[in-house]
């Protein structure tokens, strides 16, 4: 009976929310060298769009880069530390949904 009310469009009926975390063969390193390459996978679960996220990081004019991006769930993209160590000696890096950008998991690398 719910498939029948979900189908026809019951008001009450919410959609599961969209959840980002990081795929655990794949999360990111707690420290990494500079210039050193990690690949970083992101499980995006309830996404009716399938669209995937985007990845970014701060510092952002020192914190490195990503290849692909965006990229889909469950694909790895390669993450590139910055050449030298940021101020601070760390970056944050984010996956944030391309369906629903309110939607983000986060992680912390010590650079070396």
């Amino acid at each position: 009976m719910l498939a029948a009310l979900v189908d026809c469009g019951d008001p009450k009926y919410q959609p599961p929310a969209i959840v980002v975390t990081f795929d655990p063969n794949f999360s990111p390193p707690a420290s990494l060298n500079a210039g050193a390459i990690a690949g970083i996978a992101v499980n995006v679960a309830n996404d009716p769009k399938n669209a995937g996220v985007n990845f970014s990081c701060v510092p952002a004019t020192e914190c490195g880069t990503f290849t692909p991006n965006p990229i889909a769930s469950n694909v790895p993209t390669s993450y590139q530390a910055p050449d030298t160590v940021p101020t601070g000696g760390r970056v944050t890096v984010t996956a944030t949904s391309v369906t629903d950008p309110t939607k983000s998991v986060s992680a912390a690398i010590t650079i070396d």
